[in-house]
């Protein structure tokens, strides 16, 4: 839905799960990776694509940008995966840094923000209505009980260009 002509969009972004697996798990489930020579507690998302919730006192993007990658490329996450470090604020926000796979350092992610706010919730840590800090911006995630979550935020125009359909043109043999 789009809202405030035009400055503000709401999205559904479906049921979060607590596995990488079709089938759920009602509440995440810690588990630990040691990277580096750093321990990180974890726990596992699934918003349609894989997340990797690790709690941290403190985040910033050096934490991402070392970790990111290795913690991506791990064994244990077939598909890899993408990673959140994620400080809660208060009851009704976060903070997260984001390593996408197979994009690098991200500044802002819907789904990363959905994951992460429903690790903090599952966990207690929030209430159920979440505001996600990022270093691109804000956004809020409202989870119901089971864990199916909205996403509403500011949007402002970033580009403009013509579309060249010749570009993608193909023939199919």
């Amino acid at each position: 839905m789009v809202a405030d002509d035009g400055l503000s969009v709401t999205v559904g972004m479906g049921k979060v799960r607590f596995t990488h697996e079709p089938i759920g798990e009602p509440t995440p489930k810690p588990q630990v990776l040691t990277v580096k020579g750093r321990e990180f507690t974890y726990f596992v998302a699934n918003v349609g694509n894989p997340h990797c919730v690790i709690l941290l006192d403190e985040v910033n993007d050096s934490v991402a940008k070392e970790y990111g990658s290795l913690i991506e490329n791990d064994n244990r996450f077939m598909n890899k995966t993408n990673i959140q470090f994620m400080k809660v604020l208060n009851r009704s926000a976060i903070q997260i840094e984001i390593w996408e796979r197979g994009a690098g350092y991200t500044l802002a992610s819907g789904s990363s923000s959905t994951a992460a706010a429903a690790v903090a919730r599952a966990l207690g840590l929030c209430d159920p209505n979440i505001d996600v800090h990022m270093p691109g911006g804000i956004i809020n995630i409202d989870l119901n009980k089971s864990y199916a979550a909205t996403m509403s935020g500011a949007v402002c125009k970033i580009c403009e260009g013509n579309f060249v359909s010749e570009a993608f043109h193909c023939t199919i043999k």
